[in-house]
């Protein structure tokens, strides 16, 4: 089934040459950064072994990333079970979505960059998690093996969220804002918190950083209703236009919700669609 579906995804890639580039941009990058190796061909075992089927998804509203690929472990082999069937998903360690929402009146968001793939596999456990990939069409099909968190799986945001929290456990000792906040205020990789002047502001900024650095986290994407909380960040760690004053109609994404940090609104944005047929309650929720 991971050959049949690599062959399909080798033909689309060719019929568009644009995406194709991203894919092989994508797949080069989790390469280069060890985020998967190659397996030797005597290293093939197949026994205790899964191969993931990938697709490109893609996410117009990204501002960093276009295109992802999503690693399907949802296909059943010949025993008629998936990988996804035979994992346990885990128990929920973060707050609740509707309570880091609520938080929204102390603005100060930001997200962690690459969150899954900071979190290795144990090496036991890799060879289910394995893909079919080659970079050029005229070379042979190559195994590989993913050796961090992997999107899509059952467990994957408990073991990268459960990580988070022993990360402040084990390293948050000198934090007294940042570990906090790294326990409370966050939604997988989504910070939402805030303070309560922006002194205070700046320092849970900085601890967070400094803490989630020492696990080989990223924290970008920064975003405050007073520009003065952002200074000193590099245009790159800014998820808003320009750290020296809003543009107009500027608006970010947090969970889903639209914001507009000058004016420190939020927005619910939604496709209006014409209908012939009077409106009812059931057609508007849809």
């Amino acid at each position: 089934m991971a050959l049949h579906r690599f062959n399909l995804l080798e033909r689309r890639l060719e019929r568009n040459p644009e995406l194709k580039v991203d894919y092989h941009k994508f797949m080069a990058e989790y390469l280069s950064l060890g985020h998967m190796r190659r397996v030797p061909i005597d290293g093939e075992k197949y026994s205790g072994s899964y191969y993931l089927p990938h697709h490109p998804v893609l996410k117009e509203a990204s501002t960093t990333t276009k295109i992802r690929v999503v690693f399907d472990g949802s296909v059943k082999n010949f025993t008629g079970y998936s990988l996804i069937d035979a994992l346990l998903v885990g128990p929920v360690v973060q707050d609740d979505l509707l309570s880091i929402i609520l938080r929204f009146r102390t603005f100060l968001v930001g997200d962690i960059a690459k969150m899954y793939r900071q979190v290795l596999i144990h090496p036991n456990d890799t060879s289910l998690q394995r893909i079919l990939w080659r970079f050029d069409a005229a070379d042979p099909i190559e195994t590989y093996e993913l050796l961090t968190v992997t999107y899509g799986l059952s467990p994957s945001s408990f073991l990268a969220t459960r990580t988070l929290q022993q990360l402040a456990v084990d390293e948050g000792r000198e934090y007294s804002l940042g570990a906090p906040a790294l326990q409370q205020n966050f939604y997988v990789d989504d910070f939402i918190g805030g303070a309560q002047s922006v002194e205070e502001a700046v320092q849970l900024r900085t601890e967070l950083s400094e803490l989630l650095a020492k696990g080989c986290f990223e924290l970008r994407k920064w975003a405050s209703n007073q520009l003065s909380v952002l200074s000193g960040l590099t245009s790159e760690q800014i998820g808003t236009q320009s750290a020296i004053k809003f543009n107009d109609n500027e608006m970010v994404k947090a969970l889903g919700i639209t914001w507009e940090p000058e004016t420190d609104n939020l927005r619910f944005d939604s496709k209006i669609f014409q209908r012939n047929s009077p409106p009812t309650k059931r057609s508007i929720l849809s």
